[in-house]
C-alpha cells in the first residue's frame, strides 16, 4: 500500500481533476539481432553438443529461450536474410539466388521501425542487392557477400577502409561504436550485427588461429553415421551435383579429413564466440543489456559429410535446422519445440517495438512461445528450394518436428505435377540421420497425402510462371 500522503494526495487529484493520472507508458526495448552465417543447430555447446567450445553463446543460451526446432525456409545466404527482413518466402520477396535485390515495393521491418522511432544499423556481412540504407538502416558498415577474413573492402558510414584485422572483429568494434552512441541517445536502437564466420573465406577453408584451432583434436570428433555416402533412396543426381563434387575436392572419401574438416569449422566457431562475447560485454558495460532484447540466429546450416556432402540448399535437417536463442528482460529461459522460422524474425520484432505489421507476412509472431503460452501454432512448414543453386534440382519440403517430405523435380517446367518427382519421407525422431527413405511404404500413404496436401497449398500460392519471350 502507498504511504497515507501519497494515497490523501492521490484522492485530491481525483476528486479535483475526475481521474488519476495516466501512467507513463513503458519505455520500448532495444533490439539486438545477432546473425551469424552457415551455422548449424548442433554447432552451438547449448544444442547439446560436448565437443564445441563456445562459452559465451553458452551462457546467452542459459539465460534465453531457445528454440530446438528453428528452421530457415531457403538454405542460402541471400534468400535467408530477405526472408528474416520482410517475413516473406523468396517466392514473393524476389529474392531466390545469390546477390539478388529486394523485389521493387518490398518492405522490410527495419523501414517499420525506423518508421516507429527506432534508430537503425547494420554493422557485418550484407548479401542482398543494393546497399543497406536503401531498405531502412541509419548506420552502416558492411561488406558485401563472402571472401577473405582480412584486408576485406569495408564500406563504413560512406567511407572504404579494408582493415588488417579480421572483418568480423571489425564489424564489432563498430557495432559496439554504435551502442556507446546509442546509449547516450533518447531514443531506442535496432542493430543488426552479421557474421560472415563461420562461412569459409575465398580459398574453401576454415583458418582460425592456433589459441582457437589448438582446443579441438580431430581424432576425438565423430562422424556422421551416413558418411559413406551410399545416396540410397536419394535422388540419383545428387552423385554428381556440387554438394557431392565439393565433398569429394575436400577428401571426404577418407574419414580423417572429415574429422580434419570438422575441426576447422568447430575452431572458426570458437572464434566466432569470442568475438559475440565482445559485443555482449559492451552491452553489459553500457548497461544496456536490461532494456535491450537479443535474438541470436544462423543464417542456415551447413552439411559437415552426412550423405557424403558438404555447402547446404538441399532440404536435409542438418542444412535447413538453425541455431535460435532469444533473450528477453524479464523472459524465464527455458527450451521451446514448437516450429519457428527466420520468416517469423519481422513479425517478432515488430511486435517488440509496437509497430504495425501487414497480413501479407508469411512469418508469425512468436511472442506466445517465447512467454510459453498455449497457443494454435503451425504444425508443418514448406522448405522452398525451387530457384536452385550449385547444381541442385528444384525441391520443395513439408517439414513437421517428427517428418521431412521433400520432393525434388529434374526442371523447374516438372514442378508441380507429383507424378515427376522424387518423393523422400523421413522420420525425423526415429531416423535423425534421415538414411531410410520411407515415401514408398504402404504405410505411410496418408501421411504423404497430408504432407503433400502442404505442398499443393505452398504452390497455389506461387506468382505465375515467366512466359517466355
Amino acid at each position: 500500500m502507498p504511504p497515507r500522503s501519497s494515497f490523501l494526495a492521490l484522492c485530491v487529484f481525483v476528486i479535483v481533476f475526475g481521474r488519476a493520472p495516466a501512467a507513463e507508458p513503458a519505455p520500448r526495448p532495444n533490439l539486438l539481432f545477432i546473425l551469424t552465417d552457415d551455422q548449424r543447430l548442433d554447432a552451438l555447446g547449448a544444442s547439446g553438443n560436448p565437443r564445441i567450445h563456445t562459452p559465451h553463446l553458452d551462457a546467452l543460451a542459459a539465460r534465453s529461450v531457445r528454440f530446438t526446432q528453428a528452421h530457415v525456409v531457403m538454405s542460402l545466404c541471400s534468400p535467408s536474410r530477405a526472408a528474416i527482413l520482410t517475413g516473406r518466402y523468396g517466392s514473393a520477396n524476389g529474392v531466390t539466388g545469390l546477390d539478388a535485390p529486394l523485389r521493387a515495393g518490398e518492405t522490410t521491418f527495419v523501414q517499420s521501425l525506423r518508421a516507429a522511432g527506432y534508430r537503425t544499423a547494420h554493422s557485418g556481412k550484407w548479401h542482398i542487392g543494393g546497399p543497406p540504407t536503401a531498405v531502412g538502416f541509419d548506420f552502416a558498415c558492411y561488406f558485401r557477400g563472402n571472401g577473405t577474413y582480412t584486408n576485406r573492402l569495408v564500406h563504413d558510414q560512406g567511407r572504404d577502409v579494408r582493415p588488417a584485422t579480421h572483418v568480423d572483429d571489425y564489424c564489432v568494434d563498430r557495432s559496439i561504436a554504435f551502442l556507446e552512441e546509442a546509449a547516450r541517445r533518447p531514443e531506442p536502437f535496432f542493430l543488426f550485427h552479421a557474421t560472415q564466420l563461420p562461412h569459409m573465406d575465398d580459398r574453401h577453408a576454415w583458418p582460425a588461429p592456433a589459441e582457437f584451432r589448438d582446443r579441438y583434436d580431430p581424432a576425438t570428433l565423430p562422424l556422421p553415421p551416413t558418411v559413406t555416402g551410399d545416396l540410397v533412396g536419394k535422388p540419383p543426381y545428387l552423385a554428381q551435383v556440387r554438394n557431392r563434387a565439393q565433398a569429394d575436392v575436400y577428401g571426404y572419401r577418407d574419414p580423417a579429413k572429415v574429422r580434419a574438416h570438422i575441426r576447422d569449422y568447430y575452431a572458426v566457431i570458437t572464434q566466432l564466440d569470442a568475438m559475440v562475447g565482445r559485443l555482449l560485454t559492451a552491452l553489459d558495460r553500457l548497461q544496456l543489456r536490461e532494456r535491450t532484447w537479443i535474438i541470436f540466429m544462423s543464417d542456415n546450416g551447413w552439411l559437415l559429410g552426412e550423405h557424403r556432402l558438404t555447402s547446404k540448399v538441399l532440404a536435409y535437417a542438418d542444412s535447413v535446422r538453425v541455431p535460435l536463442l532469444i533473450y528477453g528482460p524479464g523472459i524465464a529461459p527455458r527450451t521451446e519445440a514448437r516450429l519457428a522460422l527466420n520468416l517469423d524474425l519481422a513479425p517478432t520484432l515488430l511486435a517488440l517495438a509496437g509497430a504495425p505489421h501487414t497480413a501479407a507476412l508469411h512469418g508469425a509472431n512468436l511472442l506466445p512461445l517465447i512467454r510459453g503460452e498455449a497457443t494454435a501454432w503451425r504444425d508443418a512448414f514448406v522448405y522452398e528450394g525451387l530457384a536452385g543453386y550449385g547444381g541442385t534440382h528444384p525441391m520443395l519440403g513439408a517439414i513437421t518436428p517428427e517428418w521431412t517430405l521433400i520432393r525434388t523435380w529434374e526442371t523447374p517446367r516438372a514442378v508441380g505435377d507429383f507424378s515427376q518427382s522424387f518423393a523422400e519421407l523421413y522420420d525425423r525422431r526415429a531416423d535423425p540421420a534421415e538414411a531410410k527413405n520411407l515415401a514408398a511404404y504402404p504405410s505411410q500413404r496418408t501421411l504423404l497425402e497430408l504432407l503433400d496436401a502442404k505442398l499443393r497449398d505452398h504452390l497455389a500460392t506461387l506468382p505465375p510462371p515467366k512466359s517466355s519471350p
